[in-house]
């Protein structure tokens, strides 16, 4: 399969069409390991969002990232070693990066996380003691070092340290230094399966490659890694559940509770600012399918008035992310600022509940 081969009816990429299965549920999998879930969301809000934590709890953005770096590259070590099989590390080691990059960068172009190419490695045959690679236009710079650094570390099965530098506007320099220090086979664990509820949403399946056809209204630029919602011109990429959960988990334990408003008020602002009105009036199954696409969960109940909206949404994939969404368009659509209450029930649905 060639990953940036294009559906000439759909125009979506193979490595998307025949890797990922959006289901009736609400969510989209890997169909190579299914408890891997994704999300489709726009990846221009995670850049604000850093900013804005940084902003409200007054943290440095080095030290903030730091945090970032550390949780995704443990989730990513974690689907690795699931999904990674035993061949291709050991053609790493023996033959090199070079072969194994290749994939990589395929898949980060159709991804949307922007051009990836391998610098080198030192030694050149062995086991290295430093890989640089390259990215131009990266969806989330402190996203793709925790991805790179979680990578070698599955790849060596050591402790890696990460340094990263600007080299001009578009383009970073990442190098990893594997260091001499074995990691155990907990620190390629990390719990992420939670039981998903049913569904019954019917996407409109592409006759040639059978993707959703609602694919069709975002366009992929596979010389540079970037997908973008064709009518609002916003940046997409496809990001891992559990990789944000572990971000999301690490800096309240870091930072504490407020790290969760400090999110939601991010998407909040994120929301109003890139989503139309129309859009946000557009009602229970235009928003439905909305949130279908991106993975989002299912969307089961909707009510909106002046003076209140409430939500149930099945399959939640990130709580903090849709209550923000939820505010945003709450205000998009009634034109006053709400405020919100929220609640994971014990079965996973999410509720939500906002007046002005």
């Amino acid at each position: 399969m060639k990953a940036t081969r294009i559906c000439r009816e759909c125009g979506v990429p193979q490595g998307i069409s025949r890797t990922m299965r959006w289901n009736p549920d609400g969510t989209i999998t890997q169909i190579g390991d299914p408890r891997h879930r994704m999300i489709f969301f726009e990846s221009g809000n995670l850049d604000r969002m850093w900013a804005g934590i940084c902003d409200e709890l007054g943290v440095t953005l080095e030290h903030l990232w730091e945090v970032v770096i550390a949780s995704k590259s443990r989730a990513t070590r974690a689907f690795l070693n699931r999904t990674l099989f035993w061949h291709q590390r050991l053609a790493a080691r023996f033959v090199g990066y070079r072969t194994l990059m290749s994939r990589i960068e395929e898949q980060g172009l159709v991804m949307g996380y922007g051009k990836i190419t391998l610098g080198g490695q030192f030694p050149r045959r062995g086991r290295p003691r430093r890989v640089t690679v390259f990215i131009e236009d990266p969806y989330s710079l402190p996203l793709f070092c925790g991805d790179f650094k979680g990578a070698a570390e599955v790849l060596e099965r050591r402790w890696s340290t990460l340094t990263y530098q600007a080299l001009d506007e578009r383009r970073h320099q990442i190098d990893v230094t594997v260091g001499e220090e074995r990691l155990e086979e907990e620190y390629f664990q990390v719990e992420n399966h939670v039981p998903r509820k049913p569904g019954d949403f019917r996407f409109t399946p592409c006759p040639s490659c059978r993707a959703p056809l609602e694919l069709a209204h975002f366009s992929w630029d596979l010389s540079r890694g970037i997908i973008r919602d064709v009518e609002s011109g916003r940046r997409m990429a496809f990001f891992g559940i559990t990789g944000m959960r572990a971000v999301f988990d690490e800096l309240k334990h870091e930072l504490g509770e407020r790290v969760t408003p400090t999110i939601v008020n991010s998407e909040r602002l994120n929301t109003v600012s890139s989503m139309e009105v129309e859009e946000a009036r557009s009602g229970f199954e235009s928003l439905r399918l909305r949130a279908a696409v991106r993975g989002l969960g299912l969307l089961t109940s909707f009510h909106l008035s002046p003076e209140r909206m409430e939500i149930v949404m099945t399959n939640p994939a990130l709580p903090e992310y849709i209550v923000g969404l939820a505010l945003g368009i709450f205000e998009l659509a009634v034109g006053k600022e709400g405020t919100g209450r929220w609640i994971l029930e014990e079965d996973g649905d999410l509720r939500v509940e906002i007046t002005p």
